[in-house]
């Protein structure tokens, strides 16, 4: 799935240089960030003696690749292949097949990137067979028009503690995914709401500190400043999709996405991002700063993925929380039996407080009072107290969704010539 030049045409092509040319053998990193050695065995026997593809619903497709359902024969076990032409708009392009595999490769030990079970060629593609993700994108949560199908506040933040993980073990090792979108997540089921596993490794590359690496890569509205300018992409490329998504997740909202291709890379050069919009008001406002601590213009001002997994509002991973008061020794005076009964015989309210008195036979009365307070965190979406409300509320989000909807993956490789910078 390689893109088309970015100046002009459909807003949702994906923009990149040409095809490098292939490294020297023996190299295991090309000048271009791609890996070119792989462990896997390739299989050059019929895919279908071996794998039943079930028919129906692609589970995804792009311009170069389609990714079908399939079932191995000798275990019947599920898993997701996907399809990629070796030979795209009259270039060989075998090589960012095989960088693919290797990184694949490399992230075996993390459990929120897709597995890589095995690969086979054929004379005009190579097969990738996947870990099966029952649960699909987390793109159709992202937009649901549904108040119950979209994703809660709590949802969020553990979905994005995992893609987090996820992008810290890449980053770890030097990889930086540059194509991180809902469409590139997936769950390992949807009910209930399973794990995410990150896939899609064909942008991907390979950076490190003694050499630069530039490309024009990703999908509009979720690429960084960087990108867009020219200048040298790294780790923290990411970081500034992962504050993008995390503001999908949390409102269904795309920040960036203007009415074309050239409006959305506008808003990201300028950094024209709201975040007085209602859905962000409904939630935690430890949210917000989380989201700014990434939507900064200057790399090198972004937070890590570390960083962001140690920040507050990806600490409260509980709905309840529960406080212990003591109160000091009571007093032999006259109010104290008055005090005494309240708090051992406490009357049912709204805050599911209750209360525990332990006496000593020989020593002063301390009463424990034991307040446990639940609350909600909060909502990705809250629904409204009156139905012309409701409507009107459906309504807006079912203009956002569609808005969203509307991004696809990009599809061509292409220099890009000239200026591209606002």
């Amino acid at each position: 799935m390689i893109p088309e030049c970015p100046r002009t045409g459909d807003p949702r092509s994906r923009a990149r240089f040409q095809h490098n040319p292939a490294p020297e053998p023996g190299q295991g990193r090309s000048g271009s960030g791609l890996l070119s050695e792989i462990k896997t065995t390739i299989k050059t026997e019929p895919f279908t003696d071996y794998y039943t593809i079930i028919p129906g619903k692609e589970l995804g497709r792009g311009k170069f690749a389609v990714v079908r359902k399939c079932v191995e024969k000798c275990t019947g076990n599920e898993y997701a292949a996907k399809f990629m032409r070796k030979r795209r708009k009259g270039q060989d392009c075998r090589m960012e097949i095989i960088h693919e595999i290797a990184v694949l490769e490399l992230a075996t030990a993390s459990p929120r990137v897709v597995n890589l079970h095995q690969v086979y060629e054929m004379a005009s593609e190579m097969v990738l067979v996947l870990e099966y993700a029952a649960g699909g994108e987390i793109f159709n949560q992202c937009v649901a028009d549904r108040e119950e199908e979209a994703f809660s506040e709590d949802d969020v933040k553990r979905l994005m503690r995992q893609i987090l993980e996820g992008v810290s073990f890449l980053h770890q090792n030097n990889v930086v995914h540059l194509d991180l979108k809902p469409q590139n997540i997936l769950l390992t089921c949807s009910s209930p709401l399973g794990d995410i596993k990150i896939v899609d490794f064909g942008l991907s590359r390979m950076v490190c500190s003694h050499q630069e690496l530039r490309e024009i890569m990703g999908t509009p509205e979720y690429v960084a400043p960087e990108i867009l300018n020219y200048e040298p992409i790294s780790t923290a490329t990411d970081m500034w999709s992962i504050g993008v998504l995390a503001y999908v997740m949390l409102t269904g909202i795309s920040p960036f996405l203007g009415e074309d291709k050239q409006e959305t890379f506008l808003n990201i050069s300028q950094l024209n991002v709201s975040y007085t919009e209602e859905e962000l008001q409904q939630v935690d406002q430890a949210a917000l700063p989380f989201i700014q601590m990434l939507l900064r213009k200057q790399p090198q001002d972004r937070a890590t993925a570390e960083q962001c997994l140690k920040h507050p509002w990806l600490q409260l991973s509980c709905h309840h929380v529960t406080k212990r008061v003591e109160i000091l020794p009571v007093e032999d005076h006259e109010g104290s039996s008055s005090s005494s009964s309240s708090v051992s015989s406490p009357e049912p309210s709204s805050s599911n407080t209750t209360a525990d008195e332990e006496v000593e036979d020989d020593g002063p009365v301390t009463e424990e009072l034991i307040v446990v307070a639940a609350y909600t965190v909060g909502q990705c979406r809250q629904s409204s107290n009156s139905t012309s409300e409701k409507e009107v509320l459906a309504a807006k989000q079912k203009v956002i969704s569609k808005r969203f909807k509307f991004e696809e993956p990009f599809s061509a490789l292409q220099e890009v010539p000239g200026e591209f910078i606002f």
